[in-house]
C-alpha cells in the first residue's frame, strides 16, 4: 500500500479558514485583553482608587485597591471594552471580506461578550470556579466551529456556482 505524503500546501488548502482564524485570535489576545483591563482601570481610577496592572500565567489582570462604584460597571466594563476593541476592527473592509480574519475577530468579540456577562453576574464564581471557565471556553469553541462550518459551506457553494457559470 502506497501512502501519499501530505504537503504543507495541502494542509494550508484544507485548513486555511481554521489557521487564519486561530492566528487572528492569537494576535488579538493581548491587545483586546489590554482593552478589557483598561475598562476595569477606568472605573477604578475614576473613583480615585489605586490599582495594579499585572501580567502572569498568560493573563492580564487589574486589581483595584477598593471596591469602585458602581461595582457592576467595574465588572462589566472590562468585557465591554474588549468587545468594543474587537468589534471596531470590523470597520476595516479587509477584515470584513476575509472569512478567516472575520471568524477570528468575531470569536474574540464573542469571548469578551461572555466575559462581560459572566464577570458581571457571577463574579465570585468567575474568579474562582474553573468549571465556569471550561463552560465559557466550550461556548467560545462551539461558536468558532459554527462559524467555520458556515463559512466553509458558503465558500463551497460560491465555488460550485462559479464552476457552473463557466
Amino acid at each position: 500500500m502506497k501512502y501519499h505524503k501530505v504537503t504543507p500546501r495541502e494542509i494550508w488548502d484544507k485548513n486555511r479558514l481554521l489557521i487564519v482564524a486561530a492566528v487572528t485570535i492569537i494576535i488579538l489576545f493581548f491587545p483586546t485583553g489590554f482593552a478589557h483591563e483598561l475598562g476595569h482601570i477606568l472605573v477604578c481610577a475614576s473613583n480615585g482608587y489605586d490599582y495594579v496592572f499585572s501580567f502572569g500565567d498568560l493573563a492580564l489582570n487589574v486589581r483595584c485597591y477598593a471596591s469602585p462604584q458602581p461595582i457592576m460597571l467595574y465588572f462589566a466594563l472590562g468585557g465591554i471594552f474588549g468587545m468594543a476593541a474587537s468589534a471596531s476592527l470590523f470597520l476595516s473592509k479587509r477584515i470584513r471580506t476575509n472569512s478567516g480574519i472575520f471568524i477570528g475577530v468575531s470569536v474574540t468579540a464573542f469571548d469578551h461578550f461572555l466575559k462581560a456577562i459572566f464577570e458581571t453576574f457571577t463574579h465570585s464564581a468567575y474568579l474562582s470556579n474553573w468549571s465556569l471557565s471550561v463552560y465559557m471556553s466550550v461556548l467560545v469553541v462551539s461558536f468558532m466551529i459554527s462559524l467555520l462550518m458556515f463559512f466553509s459551506i458558503r465558500e463551497k457553494r460560491k465555488h460550485s456556482s462559479e464552476l457552473e457559470s463557466n
